[in-house]
C-alpha cells in the first residue's frame, strides 16, 4: 500500500509513531527509489528492527519529532520519484493474490533449489523486518526465502 500523509497520522493515531523505511525490491519498481516503511509502538522493536538492517538499507525515524516527520514527508513527495509503501500484515487475501499473481515464478525457483515434492507444496508469505519473505513446506523439508528472490 502506498503511504500518504494520512496515513502517517493514523499510525500515530493508533499509537505507532516509531517507523523504520527501508530500501524495497519489487519487479517493475526502481531499486534505488523505492522503500518500505515499518511502524512500531514502542521505540525499541524499531530499534531492533533498524539493527537487522544491512549498511545503508535504512533508517528508524520517530513521527513525534516534527524534523523527523518532515523528512518522511518529503520522502512522499510525487516530484521526489520515490516510492513509499507500507509494510502492512500480509492478511489470507493478500496472500493468496501474490501466490496466484506469481505462481510460475514460485515454481520455478522450487524446481531450481530442487526441494522434493511430498504430497504437495506450501507456501507462506510473511513480512520480517520489513522484508517479504516465503516459506515453502513439503512434508518435513521446509526452505525460506526473500519472496522477491523467488519472482525475480
Amino acid at each position: 500500500m502506498r503511504i500518504k500523509e494520512d496515513t502517517l497520522r493514523k499510525l500515530m493515531a493508533m499509537g505507532k509513531p516509531h517507523v523504520v523505511i527501508q530500501r524495497f525490491h519489487w519487479p517493475g519498481q526502481p531499486a534505488q527509489k523505492t522503500f518500505l516503511l515499518s511502524a512500531y509502538e514502542q521505540e525499541h522493536e524499531a530499534c531492533l528492527h533498524e539493527q537487522e538492517l544491512r549498511l545503508n538499507e535504512g533508517k528508524r525515524q520517530n513521527l513525534l519529532d516534527i524534523s523527523q516527520y518532515q523528512t518522511v514527508l518529503k520522502l512522499m513527495k510525487t516530484e521526489a520519484g520515490i516510492g513509499l509503501f507500507f509494510a502492512g500484515t500480509i492478511d489470507a487475501k493478500h496472500e493468496k493474490r501474490l501466490q496466484q499473481a506469481y505462481a510460475k515464478s514460485v515454481s520455478a525457483y522450487i524446481h531450481y533449489i530442487r526441494m522434493k515434492k511430498e504430497d504437495h507444496y506450501d507456501v507462506r508469505i510473511f513480512v520480517e523486518y520489513g522484508r517479504l519473505k516465503a516459506e515453502i513446506t513439503s512434508g518435513d523439508q521446509s526452505h525460506t526465502a526473500l519472496f522477491y528472490d523467488m519472482i525475480k
